[in-house]
């Protein structure tokens, strides 16, 4: 599998949490008539499933060029880390995103393996192997994607029983 094969599969899973998370709550809505509350934790789900398929997307057209060079691989996991840590400072504390306990330790513990990736291959600690740290960013968003396709789910479960 080449780079552009393995970036567009992660683009792929990412839409297809993003769609599966959509129909969710369009049922959700449908059925009760409103859901405030899950529509914040289903806006943040689509925001991290599409920043996550615009990263696995955005290196596509240097590829060519590129492909063999880390340095490509290091300034994206440096833009993909502050583009995380922007919208986790932006739109997680305060919002109502994270109301389960388990929800926010694991958003944190992956926040921090991501950044951990990432500034490991920022400052060349992967050498040669830079794009598997940058895949690796890519991995661990869809984690978080994941979490919060969990979060809706489990929201509209606590709707149908109430």
């Amino acid at each position: 599998m080449d780079h552009s094969d393995t970036l567009l599969t992660i683009a792929e899973l990412g839409v297809a949490l993003a769609g599966f998370a959509t129909l969710v709550t369009v049922i959700a809505r449908h059925r009760n008539g409103h859901t405030p509350a899950i529509g914040l934790r289903l806006i943040n789900l689509l925001e991290v499933a599409l920043r996550n398929v615009a990263f696995a997307v955005l290196p596509l057209p240097f590829l060519e060029s590129f492909a063999s060079n880390s340095n490509m691989w290091r300034v994206g996991s440096g833009l993909y880390l502050v583009v995380v840590w922007v919208h986790y400072i932006f739109r997680i504390p305060g919002t109502g995103v994270v109301t389960e306990r388990w929800h926010g330790i694991s958003i944190w513990v992956l926040l921090g393996a991501t950044s951990l990736v990432a500034i490991a291959n920022v400052f060349g600690l992967a050498g040669s192997n830079a794009f598997s740290l940058y895949i690796a960013n890519l991995l661990l968003g869809l984690a978080v994607s994941g979490l919060h396709f969990l979060s809706v789910a489990n929201g509209v479960l606590r709707m149908e029983q109430d």
